[in-house]
């Protein structure tokens, strides 16, 4: 993801200093929102990561046109799933990105992806239909423990899945069909920014080479560079990353 937040260092003081609406007090008194009955406030939700040892990144917030902010997101990570180089350095590391409505009205988001360091891109697994949101009710309240303990798994699928796609090398044709593909995903395909070529441009070292993880990391970086919009970014990255699943180019 290409959007910047806000560093905070795990520091949750920080936190609620750079993204006012962490402050639940804040939505209700100050920006008078009036908030579902069983709504579920971001923190709750990080400071239980921050037990399962996820580290908060960084925060930022969304405004509506009236300039009342309508959404948080809090960026965490967790330094025991990484993705390790051929030297056996972290070249990623699992990432959550949080997402979470002011009023409740719209369902907290959890969606699980992988930083990669050497380019601060992200990349955001697709869990399907419902399996990252949790709605904002008396049930999912009482559930939440479970939402939290169940990322370990996916987390720990999620790097295996990288790293098979490091070990799965592709096709000339593999590689033009999945740009094609992911270019569609953005662009009509009369339009001038639909480019294959400009998507597989290699932009550093570390982008150059044919397995499907660097393939993947080289389109994505190129496909969402000047994306601004958070929800965008966001469902680009899951689409892409499903994108890879569909093609079936990684065993």
């Amino acid at each position: 993801m290409n959007y910047k937040f806000i560093p905070v260092n795990n520091n949750l003081d920080k936190a609620r200093a750079f993204a006012n609406s962490l402050n639940n007090d804040f939505i209700t008194n100050v920006q008078k929102i009036k908030q579902k009955e069983f709504y579920i406030p971001t923190l709750d939700v990080v400071s239980k990561l921050q037990n399962e040892g996820w580290k908060i990144q960084g925060v930022d917030e969304a405004r509506a046109g009236n300039r009342k902010i309508v959404s948080n997101y809090v960026q965490m990570q967790h330094p025991d799933f990484t993705v390790k180089n051929s030297k056996g350095q972290d070249e990623a590391i699992a990432s959550l990105t949080i997402s979470n409505s002011c009023s409740g009205n719209k369902p907290l988001h959890l969606d699980l992806g992988a930083y990669r360091q050497v380019c601060s891109n992200g990349a955001i697994r697709f869990e399907g239909a419902e399996s990252s949101k949790i709605q904002h009710t008396k049930v999912n309240i009482r559930d939440l423990d479970l939402f939290i303990f169940e990322l370990s798994a996916k987390s720990n699928k999620l790097i295996e899945e990288i790293n098979a796609m490091k070990d799965k090398n592709m096709s000339y044709d593999e590689i033009k069909r999945f740009a094609y593909n992911a270019a569609k995903l953005r662009f009509n395909e009369d339009d001038d920014k639909f480019d294959i070529d400009a998507l597989l441009k290699v932009n550093r070292v570390e982008d150059e080479g044919n397995d499907v993880w660097t393939v993947f990391n080289r389109i994505q970086e190129n496909l969402t560079h000047d994306v601004k919009n958070k929800e965008e970014d966001i469902w680009l990255n899951k689409q892409l990353f499903n994108l890879v699943n569909k093609e079936m180019v990684y065993a």
